[in-house]
Parts: C-alpha cells; structure tokens; sequence
C-alpha cells in the first residue's frame, strides 16, 4: 500500500485556493480528527500547521467561547500592540505654579499614585478582547499591517454572520466588518462552520473573492490507512496473521464508509468491548453504528429460513412467484454471498429491495408484514410510507427533514429518523406512482449507497432493512387485457412487467430506478377461483379461533359459504381482491350476525353455535346448535 498524503485531500484544495489569494470558507467535517504529517490531529491544530506552511506568519484563531487563541508566545508578543487602539499623545504634567515651594512628600506620593493608575487605565485596553465586535476591531487592525503576512480562523462562523447570529443587536455592524476584511485582502480569513448553509449566500456564492472548501469525511484510502495502524490493537488481532490484518483492513476500509475518524478510532474499543475480531468485521460495524448485542440477519435460525416458504404461503395465499422471490432474498442475507469479493462492498446496500406491482388486494402488503414478523419477531418492524402523502414536489424533504432555517428542521425526517431508530425493519413505500418524481433520487440514493443524511447532517443507514415499494400500475387495463380465470401467471406478469417499464421509461423517464430494480420487480398474480376459497377458509378460521378463546364451538357451513363468496366474486369481478372477501361479504353474512345473535342470546360457555345457509336474505342465520347437529329452534 503507498503511503497516504501529507494532509487530508481537501486541505490540497485549500491551499491552491489561498495561492489565488482568494478567502476561504471551510465547512463539513470540521470536528473530527484530520490526518496531517503522517498523524491525526484536531481539526484546529491542523488548520492552524497548514496555513503555517502555506505561507503565513501569523496564524490567529478566533472564537465567542476562547477569544483569541494564539499558537506560540511569539505570536501573542506580535499581537499585543494590536488588541487595542493607538492611543492618543501622552499627556506632559502641568508645570508647578510655584517652584520655589518645596515639594510635599505627600503630595509627590498622591502624585506617583495618579501616575501608576493612568497608566493602568491606558494599557487597559490591551486585555484580551471577548465580544465579538471587539475581536473583529482586533482582525481588521491585524488585517491593516504590512510587516507579517496574517491568518484569522474564525470559529463557528454561522454565530457570526449567519442565521443563528440574526437574533442580536450587532449583527449587522459584524457582517460590515466581515465585508470589509474580505475586501481588504491584506490578511486571510478563514471561515469554518458545520453547515455552509447556515451562512448568507453573499459570503460563498458568486463571491470572487471567496472559495467555499467542504472538508470531506475520510475516503476509503484515508481509512484503510488509519485502520492499518490500529488493527492491531483490536479483540484477537495480537494472534491474526498479517495477511488476515490486511484483509480485514481491506474490508473494513470499505464497510465504513461514511464514518469520521473519531468514528474509525472507537471502533477499537468496540472491538475489545464486545471481544469481536477483525475477522468479523460486519458484525463489529453494526455493532457500532447500531449498539445492538445481536444482529437479527445473523441470527436468523436455519431450519426459519428452510421454512420460511411454506410460512409465508400460509399468509398469502396463492402468491407462489412472489413468496419464492422474499425466500431468495432471505437466504443470500443469512449465507452473506456477493459478487464483491468477501461481500467487502455489499455492506451498504439494503438486504433486500423488491418492488410488489399487481392488482389491488392479492397480498402485497401483507407479505411485507409477514416478512417483518419472520426475520424480526415483530410486525411492528414494518413502517408504511403512504405515497399519496408525497405527491407534491416540497413534501419530499418531509422524509429527511428540513434543511436548517426552515420551519420543522429540528424535528428530522420521518423516513431517517425511523432508520436511525430502527435500522433493522421492513421498509414499504406504498403506491409509489403516486409519489413526486423527486422522491426517487432519495431511492436511488438508497438503493445505490444504503445511506440518507437528513436535515440535521445524521446519517441513517439501510444496510440492515429491506425496502419493498409497491404499486399498482397496470392494473386498471387488466380489463382490457381480456383477464380472467383462463388468463396465465406469466401473461399476467408480461403484462404489468410492460405497464412497469412503461411507467419509468415513457411517463416518468427514469429508467435507471427500474435498471436499479432488476429482478426485484415481483408480479403479484390474480385472484383465482381455488385462491378465493383458501382465503374464505383461512378467515372462517381466523372465527372459530376467535369463538374458541371465548368458550363457544362455532360451527360453520363452510361449503355453502365458499360457494357463496365464489359466485359473488365472479360475479362482481376480482378487481378488489381479497379484501372484499373480508369486507363486505364475510363481514356482512357472517360476522355482523354472529355477533348481533350473541348480543341477543348471551350464549354460555360451551354452547354450540351453528352459522348456516338460509333461503332468506341475508344468506346465512345463526342459531344454537342441537345435541342433534341441528338448528335448535
């Protein structure tokens, strides 16, 4: 491996803009560690050691919290006479009116005494400057002198000029001085803030004189060079061979994208806290980013995952193509396999990213909230982002929050602050064709770099969830398609397959998020006749289960009411789906009067009670049941 520059890369950019005798605005990641001379270093200390060797004498920091910070005794000497301003001629004491009078010793000593104070009194505006306004007075004397060439960083400029300092009285008069130290030329002024868009838009945009630098976070060669230096100090590393070091640095390099390097250098501690070794290294990263003991993905039991198709077919029925492709994605996450070698570069994406199209009510929903139970134990795992919430272009940022200045910005974003929360969940976008256009460069993002940064600077990580989109594009020229029982799964998935690539192609003309999807696009089939009776069933199920937990035996005529549910879906057509087996038709010949009739009745514990078929309307009555098996009349 070379050997990594002198200084972090964006400090090359710093200095050429300071050789084009342009100010500088540097903002990012201005509180970590930055690597210079082969070492890591405060940010300040940094700064302070770059503009020495980019030329300059003196080297000042100002900040409201520390005033002037001064880099050596020599500085603070060739700084005093400037703290203050020049005073005035010195005043000659008035000849005596009387000289031939001896002087009184008393006199002579009130007057040594007057002396010593007006000389305090005049050097006492050589202490050090506090306010703001006074440490700018400091900066545009500093900026005035010709004798050594000067450097002022100013700390946390946005409490200067920016959007935080608005509030006070002085504002103005410090954007005044600030434009007119810019203006100057005479000495440099270093800006830095975390957010450039907490300052004026004059100070960085469209300002000649001024360079805004974004100080990076450490990119991977920064990191694998700063990894290579401590690994050995990680759990087990002592025992590690050192081609097996090289490689876990190799991948750790890679899996900790985005981490500062105050990040990279607790990752140490994790190691020996939680006696994880290198050799594991995506179990120590979620470790620390998420400060969980157990990663449900490694977790998951094998004997779940061979099961795992048979489970959720028990939830949604008659959806084979669709549970064969989450079974897929379940098994490469507990096996870990990648095309990248070792998975080095597959840690960021998310586990899994489907996008369930199909007509409505066949199980889309329902399946991400089975998936959610079967990895993470949980259904609540699921979080649902309603689409049609997000069809306007400003209801975008609702996902990663508002940016600073704006109205909710402290409140973050709902999409990342749900990550941040619960970075091991099920993630579904639900009728995604409602949402702006947008909103699909936040998915892409998400697709491509597992990551979000929201309003505040968080990042919130997708590596540990899957994200299910769905939709129902298509669906509404199925009609047209002449669909019915006789129509196939695979027309039916050539069709909506079409109505996808038509959608993102044609209409929206951003075929890379549907490159993006690959075989990820997950045809959800129609709702078939022996379909329809599986789910009657499972509902009359989901009754006697119910009725049970009471203490009651209900008795149902099932065969009368599947044949019924049956002629009344084909009759209405299937473009409901399933939930209108649930809602009206069993709800309304089934569950209203079984409940309605134990309303009436008071049944006790024990009692029979049959739900049957009757000539009248509604189709079915509810009585207690004869030791006979009859209706009890």
């Amino acid at each position: 491996m070379t050997d990594p520059p002198k200084g972090a890369p964006w400090l090359v950019r710093a200095y050429h803009e300071l050789q084009r005798g342009r100010h500088l605005v540097i903002h990012g990641n201005v509180d970590d560690l930055v690597r210079w001379d082969h070492r890591y270093q405060p940010f300040p200390a940094t700064l302070t050691d770059f503009l020495a060797v980019a030329g300059f004498e003196v080297v000042l920091r100002f900040g409201l919290a520390d005033g002037i910070t001064y880099p050596s005794p020599a500085v603070r000497e060739f700084v005093r006479p400037y703290l203050s301003p020049e005073p005035g001629p010195a005043t000659q004491p008035a000849p005596s009116p009387h000289p031939e009078v001896p002087a009184d010793p008393r006199q002579e000593r009130l007057a040594a005494s007057a002396d010593a104070l007006e000389r305090q009194l005049l050097s006492a505006g050589t202490a050090e400057p506090r306010t703001a306004t006074d440490l700018l007075a400091v900066a545009r004397r500093l900026a005035a002198q010709t004798e050594r060439s000067c450097a002022i960083v100013w700390e946390s400029a946005d409490l200067l000029v920016g959007t935080a300092a608005q509030v006070t009285g002085d504002h103005l008069t410090h954007v005044a001085h600030v434009r007119s130290l810019l203006a100057t030329g005479a000495a440099r002024l270093v800006l830095v803030a975390r957010d450039l868009a907490a300052l004026p838009a004059w100070l960085h945009r469209d300002n000649p004189t001024v360079a805004a630098v974004l100080a990076e976070r450490p990119a991977v060669a920064e990191r694998a060079a700063f990894l290579a230096e401590r690994i050995g100090g990680y759990h087990g590393a002592a025992d590690m061979p050192e081609n097996e070091l090289g490689r876990a640095t190799t991948v750790l390099a890679n899996l900790t994208d985005g981490m500062t390097v105050i990040d990279l250098g607790a990752l140490a501690d994790t190691s020996r806290l939680a006696r994880i070794p290198p050799t594991a290294p995506h179990r120590l990263v979620a470790r620390h980013r998420f400060g969980l003991r157990d990663d449900p993905w490694e977790q998951l039991d094998l004997e779940r995952i061979r099961t795992a198709g048979g489970t959720l077919s028990r939830r949604v029925i008659g959806q084979p193509a669709a549970v064969r492709a989450v079974t897929d994605v379940l098994v490469n996450a507990r096996s870990g396999l990648d095309f990248g070698a070792g998975g080095d570069r597959a840690g960021g994406r998310p586990k899994g990213v489907f996008f369930f199209v199909g007509p409505t009510g066949t199980g889309k929903t329902e399946l991400a909230k089975a998936l959610a139970e079967l990895v993470f134990d949980d259904e609540t795992a699921l979080r649902r982002f309603d689409m049609s919430e997000y069809s306007q272009e400003h209801t975008s940022e609702r996902l990663t929050g508002s940016p600073p200045g704006f109205v909710g910005h402290e409140h973050g974003g709902t999409l990342t602050n749900w990550v941040l929360e619960r970075p091991f969940s099920v993630l579904l976008f639900d009728e995604i064709e409602k949402a702006h256009e947008k909103i699909m460069d936040k998915f892409l993002q998400i697709i491509d770099d597992g990551r979000l940064t929201d309003g505040q600077g968080r990042t919130a990580h997708f590596s540990h969830s899957i994200v299910i989109f769905t939709s129902n594009i298509g669906a509404s020229d199925l009609g047209r398609a002449d669909a019915g029982p006789e129509m196939s799964y695979e027309a039916v998935r050539d069709h909506f397959h079409q109505a996808v690539r038509d959608h993102f192609g044609t209409r929206l003309r951003r075929p890379e998020l549907l490159g993006r999807l690959g075989s990820g696009v997950v045809v959800f089939d129609l709702l078939r006749e022996d379909v329809t009776r599986d789910i009657t069933a499972k509902f009359l199920d989901q009754l006697e289960e119910a009725a049970r937990h009471r203490g009651w035996d209900l008795v149902l005529d099932r065969p009368a009411i599947s044949r019924a549910v049956a002629e009344e879906i084909a009759r209405r057509g299937s473009a409901l789906g399933a939930r209108q087996i649930r809602s009206p038709l069993l709800e309304d010949w089934v569950r209203v009067p079984l409940n309605r009739w134990i309303l009436e009745n008071q049944p006790a514990a024990g009692a029979r009670i049959l739900v049957h078929r009757t000539a009248s309307s509604p189709p079915f009555a509810v009585s207690a049941m004869a030791a006979t098996g009859e209706p009890d009349e």
